[in-house]
């Protein structure tokens, strides 16, 4: 949400500098397509940490593991001129939450107090289709937007380690070793500029998109390459 008007800009000025080195775009046909991308993920901002982050010695750490770039693929068939439907799929980078130095009382009465550290990572694979409608301003440059379902796959895992008692298993209090996936279905949406190359046969997009969640809206902009069968 924090970088939404940057990302805009960014696809305006890509538009302009291709504009006037591509060939005309011709009518789309009825017929299938396929797509493929590098989707930036321009979201996932540090979350903000409350109950607990205040205690002594206690501290969290946030990250990304792996770059905001993914790749992104999709095939979708035409209509006509003007409507596409298209399944695809991207991924998301994993998010990591580190909580170190987190005290609990003792085990026994008169013991040492137990130390824990706890990881958490959580990562979502998405899935969906879309409906796109497109709006020819000339021929060297098409408006669209597009609208649809995103299947989303979120997988965590959760570690937790005591530096203080490494022989104790905490199952029966904190599960050790974790892992849970949850499906959810969420709407997708999304606006974008295409440009044509090699006669029309092929497409270069910019696209800003965003899927709509119960939490967030998570945000990310796409360059992509089109290719008519």
């Amino acid at each position: 949400m924090k970088n939404s008007s940057h990302t805009l800009s960014i696809v305006t000025i890509a538009c302009f500098l291709i504009f006037g080195i591509t060939s005309g775009l011709s009518a789309k046909e009825f017929g299938f397509y396929l797509h493929g991308g590098v989707t930036y993920w321009d979201g996932f901002d540090e979350p903000e940490f409350e109950s607990g982050s205040d205690l002594p010695g206690f501290s969290i750490d946030y990250e990304l593991d792996g770059s905001r770039a993914q790749l992104s693929l999709g095939v979708g068939l035409h209509t006509n001129e003007t409507w596409s439907f298209e399944a695809f799929y991207v991924s998301t980078p994993e998010q990591v939450i580190s909580a170190t130095d987190w005290e609990l009382p003792p085990i026994e009465p008169g013991g040492d107090p137990v130390i824990l550290s706890w990881n958490s990572s959580v990562k979502q694979t998405i899935g969906g289709v879309s409906a796109i409608y497109d709006l020819y301003v000339n021929e060297n440059l098409s408006l669209f937007g597009k609208v649809g379902i995103a299947f989303v796959r979120h997988t965590s895992e959760t570690n937790t380690s005591s530096s203080s008692h490494p022989n104790v298993r905490f199952s029966g209090l904190i599960p050790s070793n974790l892992t849970e996936e949850e499906d959810t279905q969420e709407v997708l949406g999304g606006i974008g500029a295409r440009v044509p190359i090699r006669q029309g046969d092929a497409s270069l997009t910019f696209t800003y998109q965003f899927i709509e969640t119960d939490d967030d809206r998570e945000t990310s902009f796409e360059i992509g390459f089109q290719w008519n069968l």
